[in-house]
């Protein structure tokens, strides 16, 4: 599984790269949070507030922000790759 396989850019190549590993990241950590927050209910400790709970709660806000943010970051590689190609066809025309 390769998140944004159809982007590809010529000047942004470790951007990219970067984006990929992040959303790669940030997926795993929004599932290991989900698979927390279920296992939170079978674990039962003294008082109810379980660490399994906890920690599930607190990694499920930031991984989607990450998410978020890793989509901005793709959808500008996106628009200055499609400006690149414009820019080429124009100054292709121009000869």
């Amino acid at each position: 599984m390769k998140p944004y396989n159809n982007l590809s850019t010529q000047n942004l190549p470790l951007l990219l790269l970067i984006t990929r590993i992040t959303t790669v990241l940030a997926l795993i950590a929004i599932v290991l949070s989900i698979v927390a927050f279920i296992a939170s209910f079978f674990m039962k400790t003294g008082f109810g507030i379980n660490q399994f709970f906890v920690l599930s709660t607190a990694i499920f806000p930031s991984a989607m922000y990450v998410l978020l943010g890793s989509g901005v970051v793709a959808a500008i590689i996106a628009f200055e790759e499609s400006y690149r190609k414009k820019s080429e066809a124009y100054i292709a025309s121009l000869n």
